[in-house]
């Protein structure tokens, strides 16, 4: 699932293909991942348009056009960009097409259908109505210690929930506490002042490091649970075989020999 190094890549892509180009037209062809509204509407308040900028927050995508109205996009399980030319160059699960007058297209493409196209007025009035706490790279040390001194839950919990941080998905929460010799069930009020710095500082780190590894597994450094989660996989760090467990009806990877349960 695309979390916020994988968004904040989709970001760069569409900044570098497809801002600045009056768009020729929007070729739905799947209305089931459209979001309060029409295909024909949305066609309608595009078409003749420009995308000017892009913002992300957290696992959304938002682009402004010279029309003061926000396109949203958010990706789902299995969604993606795919900016291209020629129409036999079109991704088989492309869902909406953008059409631009100098003869490209931006494809919105998601396999599964989960990912969301829609159209909004107000970036922050969404955010306040979806109730979505700060991007996860806005977050300063002192919220971030306000947000666990505040709640009662496992650390992966926390870490997974939207409305307290925004932008961490499963799999980069259990890099996070691989980092920090963390295990994900640790209930936050165990934890000392200088190990939730500690979290900050990796969950800082590593969501960084994969923006600059354009959320690509294979140009991760090897010493990440990443590339390694799975059964019968072993801990890049000791060796030893990494764990399951289920924490908040997620699946969390850890080493239980690097990860200790803070009590």
């Amino acid at each position: 699932m695309p979390e916020l190094p994988d968004v904040e890549t989709f970001k760069r892509y569409f900044d570098a293909t497809s801002l600045n180009q009056r768009i020729g037209d929007v070729d739905v062809r799947d209305a089931y991942i459209l979001k309060g509204i029409s295909a024909r509407e949305l066609a309608r308040r595009l078409k003749g348009r420009c995308f000017e900028c892009t913002r992300r927050h957290g696992k959304h995508l938002f682009v402004r056009t010279d029309g003061d109205v926000w396109l949203r996009l958010h990706f789902g399980m299995t969604g993606s960009l795919h900016y291209f030319k020629h129409e036999e160059w079109a991704p088989k699960q492309t869902r909406v097409l953008f059409l631009f007058s100098n003869g490209h297209r931006l494809a919105f493409e998601d396999q599964r259908k989960f990912g969301e196209v829609g159209l909004l007025r107000d970036v922050d009035e969404f955010l306040k109505n979806r109730a979505l706490g700060p991007d996860a790279l806005d977050m300063n040390l002192a919220k971030f210690k306000e947000m666990f001194g505040k709640h009662r839950a496992a650390v992966k919990t926390i870490l997974l929930n939207q409305k307290l941080i925004a932008g961490i998905g499963n799999i980069y929460a259990d890099e996070i506490l691989f980092r920090a010799r963390i295990h994900p069930a640790t209930q936050v009020s165990a934890l000392k002042t200088n190990t939730v710095a500690k979290i900050f500082r990796a969950t800082h780190d590593i969501l960084k490091k994969a923006i600059e590894a354009k959320a690509d597994a294979d140009l991760m450094p090897k010493s990440w649970l990443l590339a390694r989660r799975g059964k019968g996989r072993k801990c890049p760090r000791c060796r030893h075989e990494l764990k399951s467990a289920t924490i908040g009806g997620r699946t969390a990877w850890f080493c239980a020999q690097c990860q200790k349960r803070a009590r």
